[in-house]
């Protein structure tokens, strides 16, 4: 199952756009046969304009209905200041149907917006915290829906969690049991705290995935794009486990290295309530929000090369023990306001 020319050609003129095609490119081109979902990001460059990105999407993740008002929320963010590229209609809608033999496929197209950032410093994470304070406070004074939910949700299903893997392992005996209960009910009472207030806490649209692979400057500003798993999200959850993902899990520039992932953190956080500064709710529970995200981050738990799980795999007793008590004392301090040290 393969997008030609001729589907590029005819996708275009439902857009009204019929410029000469010069060039494309697949940056995502995947079919899976037995399931029948695809993916394809094309970049088209042009003879006499600037390049765009049609994407084709049939997943049962990405619903039709969801991708229009992903796109809605896009397009509301533009015209509200946000550097985010422009998306184009055909007739009334953003989204639309495509035939590809018997299988129709939900197309959309926008402008192409450059090359992604490859490397985080103290100033980009600073800049994007200021982006996500920028993007909340738009969504909020807008009040925002898209309908559907993100994936990191401080509450419910969280992609950058680690505590299943953590529960899994304990309930194996893989690791001391009196540290696993320790820190199982460390978790368990800060986690009740936050669902006492979380229904209360602000709740908007957000564009769900502000790494450094879906920003990228334009003249000297930082722009966004990437809209894929835009949802609604306390917006509370999102500066912590945005902010985290940005500090842990993005390659560094040159200069930095591992130990300065916590004081990228702080430089996203400082950006953002530098712009948004949070409500007394949040105030209350983002303390403890930091204190489960990152005590039982997914990757210090499962993926890393010195994670919990890498390390009882080898056998490590002291070391596991150590990444224990370090978990355990992350869960256990109050580090916030910023200006204490954070760990």
């Amino acid at each position: 199952m393969n997008i030609e020319l001729e589907n590029l050609i005819d996708v275009l003129a439902l857009y009204n756009i019929t410029e000469q095609i010069s060039d494309f490119k697949f940056f995502i081109n995947w079919y899976n046969d037995k399931t029948s979902e695809m993916k394809v990001i094309t970049k088209i460059d042009f003879v006499n304009r600037s390049p765009l990105i049609v994407k084709f999407v049939r997943e049962d993740k990405h619903l039709h209905d969801i991708i229009e008002r992903q796109s809605e929320f896009s397009e509301y963010l533009r015209n509200q200041g946000i550097l985010t590229p422009k998306r184009y209609t055909s007739g009334d809608s953003y989204c639309i149907k495509y035939k590809l033999c018997d299988m129709y496929l939900d197309v959309t197209v926008e402008d192409y917006f450059g090359e992604e950032i490859k490397t985080i410093d103290f100033n980009l994470a600073y800049k994007i915290g200021q982006l996500i304070a920028r993007i909340h406070i738009i969504s909020e004074k807008g009040n925002c829906h898209i309908g559907a939910n993100t994936i990191f949700n401080v509450v419910g299903y969280n992609e950058v969690s680690g505590y299943d893997a953590f529960v899994e392992l304990g309930e194996n005996g893989k690791i001391d049991s009196e540290m696993y209960q320790k820190i199982k009910k460390a978790y368990s009472d800060k986690l009740e705290r936050i669902k006492l207030l979380w229904d209360k806490l602000p709740k908007y649209a957000t564009q769900g995935d502000c790494s450094i692979n879906n920003l990228t400057y334009i003249g000297g500003e930082l722009g966004i794009f990437d809209y894929n798993i835009a949802g609604d999200e306390t917006l509370v959850g999102d500066i912590v486990l945005e902010g985290l993902l940005t500090a842990n899990e993005m390659d560094l520039a040159e200069g930095l290295s591992d130990t300065d992932h916590i004081e990228l953190f702080r430089s996203f956080y400082d950006g953002y309530i530098n712009e948004r500064p949070l409500t007394v709710d949040e105030e209350n529970v983002l303390s403890d929000i930091y204190a489960i995200s990152s005590g039982l981050w997914f990757t210090k738990v499962v993926l890393n090369e010195n994670s919990l799980t890498k390390l009882v795999e080898r056998n490590e007793c002291n070391k596991t023990d150590l990444l224990l008590q370090e978990i355990y004392d992350t869960l256990c301090k109050d580090v916030f306001p910023l200006k204490q040290k954070l760990s």
